[in-house]
């Protein structure tokens, strides 16, 4: 089955709230990445999202960083509480 992996960089001014989480994480950017299978069988193209995580960006090459599940709806909620609109 066909897969594809989108990468999407947003940022956070202020500390935000995620369900995964206890306690909050520090403003800045983070890279969301969207995993997506092709359906079968139809007479267009269409994909299914499969799995959306999100990490810290842009941090020194080899360092662990832990990604955290993530919902669309719970980003744009994340986004709009930090005064931004998802793109």
């Amino acid at each position: 089955m066909e897969s594809r992996t989108t990468t999407e960089v947003v940022e956070f001014q202020h500390p935000f709230r995620l369900s995964t989480r206890s306690g909050p994480l520090p403003a800045g950017r983070y890279r969301v990445e969207t995993e997506e299978e092709m359906l079968t069988g139809l007479s267009f193209p269409a994909w299914r999202r499969t799995s959306m995580t999100i990490a810290p960006h842009g941090l020194a090459s080899g360092r662990l960083v832990q990604a955290l599940t993530i919902t669309p709806a719970e980003l744009a909620t994340a986004l709009a509480v930090d005064g931004r609109v998802p793109s």
